[in-house]
């Protein structure tokens, strides 16, 4: 039994012993040493390349997400007012201005309800202020999240070429 476990145990010390016999380690040479730390100082100042640029990125990822968000609540609050100046209209004013309108009138006098009038025409035909504003917004809107869609695709493609291995 111990002649068993004992031929094994010989054979695989034997097996050890050449090839730690048959690997001998060569030295460095100054040139070999030199290129290696060429080769960390050039990887250093990629990897250096690399984290500038994608803190840049996120910076401005961050900004446009700040204006993004800015003129997103500038056209949710012109669309709350488009709405409200929708809800205000009122078909028994417009009846009753039209009633007036069928009275005879003084010459010279004043129009009492001029400027009733503007506001209800604002009301029926929309405020020509808010509809630039609204459609200034939206392309501004689009725009900006253009400009976020570029700068985020150009975060992906850094943190690709930063994960790929290395040859």
């Amino acid at each position: 039994m111990k002649q068993m476990l004992m031929t094994p145990a010989l054979f695989g010390l034997t097996f050890l012993a050449g090839q730690s016999s048959s690997v001998t380690p060569r030295a460095a040479s100054l040139e070999d040493v030199v290129a290696e730390v060429r080769a960390l100082r050039e990887d250093l100042r990629r990897s250096a390349d690399t984290t500038l640029r994608a803190q840049l990125l996120v910076a401005r990822l961050q900004v446009e997400e700040g204006r993004i968000d800015g003129l997103a609540r500038q056209l949710s609050d012109t669309e709350r007012q488009m709405r409200d100046l929708e809800g205000a209209r009122n078909p028994w004013l417009s009846q009753m201005l039209q009633e007036f309108d069928k009275a005879p009138k003084e010459p010279g006098a004043p129009d009492m309800f001029a400027g009733l009038r503007a506001q209800l025409d604002k009301i029926e035909n929309g405020d020509p202020a808010l509809q630039e504003r609204h459609a200034s917004l939206s392309r501004l809107l689009a725009e900006e999240q253009a400009r976020w869609v570029t700068f985020n695709a150009q975060l992906e493609a850094l943190e690709k070429t930063a994960s790929a291995p290395k040859k």
